[in-house]
């Protein structure tokens, strides 16, 4: 669980089979997370809906359910005799067990912890040009009948918090499609949005706490998706980076009280993130939250999870042998999985590749794509 202002919060879970890969095929792996994994809370008093969402009520009115043992769902037929995608699910953490689950059960909804729902491709399009029609309805629909019970949209912009939001609010709520939930902050290769603000990076920040506020009591669970980003220097300097991911963790995200999604690329990154964590470990909340789609190294990984983050696992974290040597060898109650859609998928010529089992009819060209087709050409069921 993630306890924020005396309120029990869904911790950090992510169902990886609304892409390419589900729990099961990772598991073949040979991962700690499948044997032990911080898993979702499910409301003991509302039973899942058909849908396998929840069916009401707030994060606040949801209590746990005992752990249970992992799983597999039965993988029904899909289309062409290929299999369906399997309704795997996680264990619930109850409050005074931290974010240590035990095993996955049947019927208990997931939750992604990070998807980036408001891409244009879930719109159609695909660099600026319209290639279909709006899917995003299918692919949620698709992810509740699933047993996504919930997902947070990521956001990367005090735009893109605001939009958010109001897709949160404005989603659902009748089992159709997962709960969804949001991050407010600003990504560090766009970190210089704060200096170019016609009114100044203070107001800036401002508005963005003020979004925070607004939807705290609400759809808003974290702050972020904010961090370090040294890979991709030409969109932001490394200074700009690092004065603007110290004041959002000092002025939005402690103000705010809530856990963070922390973005991280290279070594050194990593070392210049968790030394201002470590500065700052004070103004961290009881469950600070998860360093998202690592792909970094053991040593870098365990620095974090002696905060008390977890590490966001996705297809990025699974290219390489290296990277999945590093993911067997983290403590299992510290990884969560998460789809980081559309991106962040597994291609053919990654490691982790050879662990997929499970296969879709898909459409391999956007041009050819039809209503509730699952597409091919982006990382997303």
């Amino acid at each position: 669980k993630l306890a924020v202002r005396g309120v029990v919060r869904p911790p950090f879970i992510a169902r990886a089979d609304m892409a390419s890969l589900t729990l099961s095929d990772l598991g073949r792996i040979g991962l700690p997370l499948f044997a032990g994994a911080p898993m979702a809370l499910r409301p003991a008093e509302v039973p899942p809906n058909e849908g396998g969402g929840y069916s009401g009520g707030s994060s606040s009115s949801r209590a746990p359910v005992p752990a249970a043992v992992l799983a597999r769902a039965p993988e029904a037929a899909g289309k062409g005799g290929k299999p369906a995608p399997a309704a795997v699910a996680a264990p619930a953490a109850g409050r005074g067990a931290g974010m240590a689950g035990s095993a996955c059960a049947l019927g208990t909804p997931l939750i992604d912890i990070g998807a980036n729902l408001l891409d244009p491709m879930f719109r159609g399009e695909y660099r600026g040009k319209p290639r279909h029609q709006v899917d995003l309805p299918a692919v949620m629909q698709r992810a509740a009948a699933a047993g996504v019970g919930q997902i947070m949209v990521t956001a990367g912009s005090l735009e893109e918090a605001r939009e958010a939001l109001a897709l949160c609010r404005s989603a659902p709520r009748d089992g159709s499609w997962p709960e969804l939930v949001c991050t407010v902050g600003v990504h560090p290769t766009r970190c210089g949005e704060f200096e170019a603000w016609a009114e100044g990076p203070d107001a800036y920040l401002a508005a963005l706490l003020a979004a925070g506020q607004e939807g705290a009591d609400g759809p808003c669970v974290a702050v972020g998706e904010f961090g370090l980003d040294y890979d991709r220097l030409q969109f932001c300097s490394k200074d700009v980076q690092l004065k603007f991911f110290e004041r959002q963790l000092v002025e939005l995200a402690a103000p705010l009280g809530l856990p963070l999604f922390l973005h991280c690329r290279t070594g050194e990154a990593a070392q210049d993130l968790a030394s201002i964590l470590e500065k700052h470990v004070a103004r961290l909340p009881e469950r600070p939250g998860a360093v998202h789609s690592f792909d970094g190294s053991l040593e870098d990984a365990m620095r974090f999870v002696k905060l008390g983050f977890c590490i966001g696992i996705n297809g990025c974290s699974l290219r390489t042998q290296e990277n999945l040597e590093v993911v067997k060898q983290l403590p299992g109650e510290s990884i969560v999985i998460e789809t980081d859609a559309p991106w962040c998928g597994i291609k053919a010529t990654h490691a982790g590749h050879k662990f997929v089992r499970s296969a879709w009819d898909e459409v391999k060209k956007p041009e050819k794509w039809e209503d509730q087709q699952l597409p091919a050409f982006r990382h997303t069921s």
